[in-house]
């Protein structure tokens, strides 16, 4: 299983003087919105203490734009009055949503690569006779990585059995000042293909990328489909797919 070598950052006094909480406040990287959820709220016929099913969403992926999510919390039981969701860090908390304010929009500028990673979030809810519920969830701030238009699969046509070669070169967001892509090396990504007709995607090998974050690698061709390159993530980068590129194999 591949780890991110940002996740050792925070634990780290000497490379970071301030909580990870008081980074997230101080950049203002959370911030809610004035959208409020809407509607009219049906009152239930006997309200109760709510259960809490889920959240969502549990992963926050941010590009190189401001990146927003509306939060949404499930219960049942009984009739929501409000609900919020705040992060758990340091032994801080950071507000992220409530129910008049679910929109919530994370800033790359003003985002930190070192604040990437797996926090716990606690979502509190109170019923409309006032009962609070509270429950615990884990919660991904995840920089996002893609292999933009990088995907070529070929020669094309091509003859069953002939050698293709699928090539790509995976990226990965730097937050900051001015948030860019570069490329992440030494990652595993699966070469993937979906048969004409097929409907899923399977692994057929896979491949590391190199210190330019290029993949390349050599499959056989048998019949016809697509074939593409997946990213798994992991604790601190999202996963990714890359564009499908279709082959055309003919028997002679």
């Amino acid at each position: 299983m591949q780890t991110d070598e940002a996740e050792s950052h925070f634990m780290s006094g000497t490379l970071i003087k301030r909580s990870r909480a008081t980074m997230l406040i101080a950049a203002g990287v959370v911030a809610l919105s004035t959208v409020s959820a809407g509607g009219a709220q049906a009152a239930a016929a006997a309200p109760q203490t709510c259960t809490i099913k889920s959240y969502t969403p549990a992963k926050f992926i941010v590009g190189a734009t401001d990146t927003e999510h509306l939060f949404k919390v499930k219960t049942s039981g009984c009739s929501q009055r409000s609900w919020r969701i705040d992060l758990l860090v340091d032994g801080d908390t950071v507000l992220i949503a409530t129910k008049a304010k679910p929109l919530t929009t994370f800033f790359p500028k003003e985002l930190d690569n070192r604040l990437a990673g797996t926090y716990k979030v606690r979502v509190t809810v109170k019923s409309t006779d006032n009962k609070t519920s509270k429950k615990t969830f884990k919660f991904g701030l995840l920089r996002q990585s893609t292999f933009g238009k990088t995907l070529n699969a070929g020669p094309e046509p091509a003859i069953k059995g002939d050698p293709l070669k699928v090539v790509g070169t995976l990226k990965r967001v730097n937050w900051g000042p001015t948030p860019s892509f570069s490329p992440y090396a030494n990652r595993t990504v699966q070469v993937q293909f979906k048969a004409s007709g097929a409907k899923t995607f399977v692994n057929v090998k896979s491949a590391t990328t190199d210190a330019d974050g290029k993949v390349s690698a050599t499959v056989t061709a048998k019949k016809s489909g697509s074939w593409r390159l997946h990213f798994a993530g992991n604790s601190a980068t999202g996963a990714t797919n890359s564009a499908a590129d279709g082959v055309t194999v003919s028997v002679s």
